[in-house]
């Protein structure tokens, strides 16, 4: 049954899978309007699930702030750290998928070799900052991530993500480079957040065993995305939608390509899976 606002209502007939960051809100951390209204008046047919590579506490910061969380606990479904946990509803934590032993400490001996790139290392409820640079922390502190500063030989043994953040894109392609060694996921969030996940952990895997779970697996899937970390979804959705400021190899996979302005995203893509 879907569950939103602490009710039971009638069983849903779609699954809408909605992406945060450059998705739902914006390079500004805003969200439009339109969206706003909309989605806090989904018809009873969706089951949204949130998509993110957020850790829980950084998504519901950000949604509170732009006022799509009126309850002090999250009543929707998601998958979180690009699959690394996923809760269901009013946050009961479903599954998690942490590096091995030795894949961590490859990872915290890149950041290491790379001092003035930030690394945020995601246990499932805290994040850690190692190479607290300006750039690291102003980040942490815009996505409410509440980052613990600290060194990399004091990250604590159950990590789900890594996130480095760099400005400069030269650096950070040869952290993602050095990163090829790792057995792990890699996709690029942001243009400046290169993310890490135990090997197989994706979007789309977590996803799955969420509706399995939930007993919505049977229903059509549809993507809302613009990040590298979204390529999964669109490959097990019906339809998959994209802003057009998303990366490319989004817009290249995207099913419909929308402008932010004038209606917001949500709107016209619900119209677009009504219609069909």
């Amino acid at each position: 049954m879907r569950c939103i606002g602490r009710e039971v209502m009638r069983p849903p007939e779609a699954i809408l899978c909605i992406d945060i960051d450059g998705t739902l809100i914006d390079s500004k951390e805003r969200v439009h309007a339109r969206d706003i209204h909309t989605f806090n008046n989904l018809p009873e047919v969706f089951q949204p699930i949130l998509t993110t590579g957020r850790i829980l506490h950084s998504a519901k910061g950000v949604l509170k702030q732009n006022g799509l969380l009126i309850d002090s606990t999250l009543d929707l479904p998601g998958v979180f750290m690009n699959g690394g946990v996923a809760y269901l509803p009013f946050e009961e934590l479903h599954t998690q998928h942490a590096f091995v032993p030795a894949t961590l400490k490859n990872l915290m001996d890149l950041a290491t070799a790379y001092p003035t790139s930030a690394f945020t290392f995601f246990g499932i409820d805290a994040v850690y900052l190692v190479n607290a640079t300006d750039f690291g922390k102003y980040i942490a502190q815009i996505h409410y991530l509440d980052a613990q500063e600290t060194e990399a030989k004091a990250v604590p043994s159950t990590i789900v993500k890594v996130m480095i953040l760099e400005q400069d894109i030269p650096t950070l392609k040869n952290i993602e480079l050095d990163a090829q060694i790792l057995n792990a996921e890699m996709a690029y969030s942001l243009p400046y957040a290169f993310e890490i996940n135990p090997p197989g952990i994706t979007k789309a895997r977590t996803l799955s065993r969420l509706l399995h779970a939930m007993r919505l697996d049977s229903l059509p899937i549809h993507v809302v995305g613009d990040g590298e970390n979204d390529l999964s979804l669109f490959e097990i959705a019906r339809i998959n939608f994209a802003p057009d400021t998303s990366h490319p190899k989004v817009l290249d996979q995207a099913d419909y390509i929308f402008s932010r302005e004038p209606r917001g995203l949500l709107a016209p893509i619900l119209e677009i899976i009504q219609n069909k």
